[in-house]
This record gives C-alpha cells, sequence and structure tokens, in this order.
C-alpha cells in the first residue's frame, strides 16, 4: 500500500467519511439523462469559459463578461445539479450524508458520483450542459444594479486553467469577454478595499507526489490576478442568490462569519505590539485586523502572522439567520456556485428554482437551519481530514530526514513545551518542555510564553530555534524535536 493510499485510508477511518456508492445509487445512475427543455433560455452562441486548477475534473462554473454604455453585464452560469438530482431520491440522501467532496492530493471523495459530478453536470468545454444563470448588471463603478436568475442552456467555449487567462488570445470572443472580466473585476477589488473586507494572504502547500504515492516535493501555491477574476465572479453571484432568496422567501441559505470574540482580538493586540507594531487608541475590531493584516504582508514573518489572525477569527459556517459575513464584510452572503461539491449550494439552487418554475411548496426554516447544522459540521470534518492527509504525507516524507538540523518557528506554546513548524514544510512539531534547559519552564498566561523560573529565558510565539529532528510517528502525524544547542543565531 502506497503512503498516500495508507493516509487517506486512516482518516476514512478516523472520521468515519462515506465514500462507497450503494446498487439503488447505481441504479438511479443508469436512468439518468441530460434532458434540453425547449423552456430554458440558449445561451450557447455566448462564449463561456471555465477556469480552474490545472488538475480540476469538475467544472462547475463557467463565466462570460461584457462591457456595456451602462457598466457591466456578467453572466455566471452553474451547473444545474438540481435538475438531475432531484430531492429524496438515494443520489440525494448519500450526497447529503457526505455534505462535500473531500479533496486530497491525486484523488477525491465526490460527495456526487463521477457520472454527475465529472460528466452529465461538469461543464465540459464544445458541450450541451443544463445550467442556473445568475446574470449581473453592474454600473461604472463595480457596483450591481440588477440581477435576475434563469435556466438555461451553454456551451463553454474554453475550459482554460489560471496559469493560462493572462497570455491567452486565441478566441477574440473569449479574449474580450476576458478583458472586460479584468476591468470589473479591478472595479470589485476596489469596492471589496473600501468596505474593509479582510484579504488575508494563505499560501496554501501543494503536495508533489511520486508514482508510488509518496510525497516527492512540496510547493507553495501562488495567487494570481485569475484567482481573483473567479472569486469576485462568483461572490457577486452569491450575494445576489441570498438577495434572491430573502426577498421570495424572507430568509435564505446564507454563509455566515462571525465576529470575533474580543479577548482573542486583545490577544493579537499585545502580540503585534510587542513585534512592533503601535498600539493604537481603541478602534473597532475590524480595524484592528486590517491593521494587523497590513503590518503583517510587510513582515518577513507574513506567513505565520496571517496564520495567527485566521486562528483568532471564528469559522464561517451554514445558516438561514442574517449573521452577516464578516471576513467579506457583507450583510446577506450565500454558496451558490458549487452545488457539484456543496450540498449548501444545492439547497440554494432548488430554493431559486421553486421561484422560477413558481413551484409553490412550504418551506420550513426550522428544517432548513437543523440541516444546515449538521452540514457545517461535515465541512469541518473534511477540512480535518484533508489536513490529516496532508501531515501524514509530510511526516512520512520527514523519516528520511531524522537526526537533520531545521531551522523553525515557534507557532504555539503550552505549559508542556512548544509547537514549533519546520521551515518550508508545513508543519510543526513538539519541542518538550524537558527539552529547553536545565531549568523549570512556567507558561506566563500573559505574555503567552515559557519563561524559566532561573534564568529568566523565554520562549514565545513567533521565535525562531533552529532544531534536531529525532523522530517521526506518522500513523500519530507527530514530530519529536529538540533545539539545537550552542546555536547563537537563534538565541
Amino acid at each position: 500500500m502506497s503512503d498516500l493510499d495508507f493516509c487517506i485510508n486512516q482518516a476514512i477511518q478516523e472520521n468515519d467519511i462515506p465514500y462507497k456508492w450503494n446498487e439503488n445509487i447505481n441504479q438511479e445512475l443508469d436512468a439518468i439523462q441530460s434532458n434540453f427543455k425547449k423552456s430554458r433560455e440558449d445561451l450557447t452562441k455566448i462564449p463561456f469559459v471555465t477556469i480552474d486548477g490545472k488538475d480540476a475534473k469538475d467544472f462547475d462554473d463557467a463565466v462570460y463578461c461584457s462591457k456595456e454604455d451602462y457598466g457591466f453585464n456578467l453572466k455566471v452560469a452553474i451547473a444545474d445539479v438540481a435538475e438531475i438530482v432531484e430531492l429524496e431520491t438515494e443520489i440525494d440522501k448519500e450526497a447529503f450524508k457526505r455534505g462535500t467532496s473531500i479533496y486530497f492530493p491525486q484523488k477525491v471523495i465526490p460527495m456526487l458520483p463521477e457520472k454527475i459530478s465529472n460528466n452529465i453536470c461538469s461543464l465540459i468545454p464544445n458541450e450541451k450542459r443544463n445550467v442556473l444563470v445568475c446574470n449581473i448588471q453592474f454600473d461604472d463603478e463595480g457596483i450591481i444594479q440588477s440581477y435576475n436568475f434563469s435556466e438555461s442552456i451553454i456551451c463553454s467555449h474554453k475550459r482554460l486553467t489560471y496559469d493560462e487567462v493572462d497570455n491567452f488570445k486565441d478566441n477574440a470572443a473569449v479574449f474580450t469577454s476576458l478583458e472586460s472580466l479584468k476591468l470589473l473585476t479591478k472595479k470589485r477589488l476596489k469596492k471589496r478595499f473600501d468596505r474593509f473586507a479582510l484579504d488575508i494572504e494563505t499560501n496554501e502547500p501543494i503536495l508533489i507526489l511520486n508514482e508510488d504515492g509518496e510525497l516527492s516535493d512540496l510547493l507553495t501555491s501562488k495567487r494570481l490576478y485569475a484567482h481573483q477574476m473567479i472569486e469576485e465572479s462568483m461572490i457577486s453571484a452569491n450575494i445576489c442568490a441570498a438577495r434572491f432568496m430573502k426577498e421570495h422567501y424572507g430568509f435564505g441559505v446564507y454563509r455566515v462569519h462571525e465576529e470575533p470574540d474580543y479577548l482573542k482580538v486583545d490577544a493579537l493586540k499585545k502580540f503585534f505590539s510587542m513585534k512592533g507594531l503601535p498600539s493604537n487608541k481603541p478602534v473597532k475590531k475590524l480595524e484592528l485586523i486590517n491593521s494587523f493584516i497590513r503590518y503583517a504582508n510587510k513582515n518577513e514573518d507574513s506567513k505565520l502572522f496571517n496564520v495567527l489572525i485566521l486562528q483568532s477569527l471564528k469559522r464561517a459556517y451554514y445558516s438561514t439567520k442574517e449573521i452577516g459575513h464578516f471576513g467579506l464584510q457583507l450583510e446577506k452572503y450565500s454558496h451558490f456556485t458549487s452545488p457539484i461539491r456543496r450540498y449548501p449550494d444545492l439547497i440554494t439552487h432548488r430554493l431559486i428554482k421553486n421561484i422560477l418554475n413558481e413551484n409553490k411548496h412550504a418551506h420550513n426554516q426550522e428544517n432548513y437551519e437543523s440541516d444546515l447544522d449538521v452540514l457545517s459540521s461535515l465541512e469541518k470534518r473534511a477540512e480535518i481530514a484533508s489536513r490529516q492527509v496532508m501531515q501524514q504525507l509530510i511526516c512520512f516524507h520527514l523519516k528520511k530526514f531524522i537526526g537533520d538540523e531545521f531551522s523553525s518557528t515557534v507557532v504555539g506554546v503550552t505549559e508542556f513545551g512548544l509547537f514549533s513548524e519546520i521551515s518550508n514544510y508545513f508543519i510543526s512539531g513538539l519541542i518538550h518542555v524537558s527539552d529547553l534547559g536545565n531549568d523549570r519552564y512556567i507558561l506566563n498566561n500573559d505574555s503567552n510564553a515559557l519563561v524559566g523560573k532561573r534564568t529568566g529565558k523565554t520562549y514565545k510565539i513567533g521565535q525562531n530555534i533552529k532544531v534536531k529532528l529525532v523522530n517521526v510517528i506518522p500513523e500519530e502525524r507527530k514530530l519529536v524535536l529538540v533545539p539545537v544547542k550552542n546555536d547563537k543565531k537563534y538565541k
């Protein structure tokens, strides 16, 4: 068994993740076909394109943008999964049980069978597909003026990767659309800045595996302007979906993000003050966090600082309650753009389609709230499983380096020791308090530091320490580190 298979199997077992399709689902799949009803709006001539990562297989969104006299017109076409996956079918029940697709290096546990996710509903180039389109009109400043939803048919004219967008010139119509979207994105990013939305830089690791399923290299993801083009397009469509549901139902399937706790923001304020950020007079949480982000992005320890900022924020989750989205600074926000891989988006699609088709079903907000609570927990499970597999693969890779020395940065402090992240490996190990030296170290809660009772030597978050890797336990995803003695650079 390869390292990758071992890691995925362990994550599946530990988190009780369903991954097999039962016979009833296979029978339903055999009967599924794509039907292109005449009542659908035919948009096959419009040069929609999909823009995704190079390894993507399920294309659930396509975009088209044009510059108009009044400003901009953006069409965001999303795979019409609700047309295929009907409520209370075996496929639907299994999709709800999974909640979301789970992505691992080179492998995925999909929310929907691949016949649906990678074929029937995927917006493959030069193939007709049923979609739900959010058609948005912006003024010259990039402010949403109006929108409407329609059940349509499109034919993607091109499958682009993020890397290809900047230099694409092969198709004049597609090129014009991309240039218009670049300009609209510039306007939308300014609006995002003006409302003080948080913009925390996160460098997610990309794991490169060899043919044997072993980690061979670790790369850092790079955020391109093309990523922002798609991100702002999807955010705009999600805003419209939230407004549409609120208008017609009085509630919606919202993606909510609460304000952070005061104590966590205050702890961040103390940390950044120690790192040299001037302590300002009392200001709002939003202003404080944005000041931390700006300072972090100018610092050589920006990665650590941004991680600490993220850890101080609350998790986003799904709810029918109008709590708003603190990170994006939006009053109402939904998830509409990924029904192939997120069940809450599928719920949103069904609610919108009910209005378009004038289906007068009763909708109980409490029932939706209960379902969204379950789906939020399933999303968390997926994130944990993905992180576990990544960490375990790195552990297997590091076994060959036992005895070697590394630079590291303290990312956590407890009464029993330090957690220090090895540079360039995106994983931390434990330095037990007994290995810190001939002293008794006590945790100072005010400064979040370990302090030697006799020597006064202090260890705190953000401190650089040269360490030796003395043991790796991949099955437990654990590294054991000890500080290198007499290393002047890290004292």
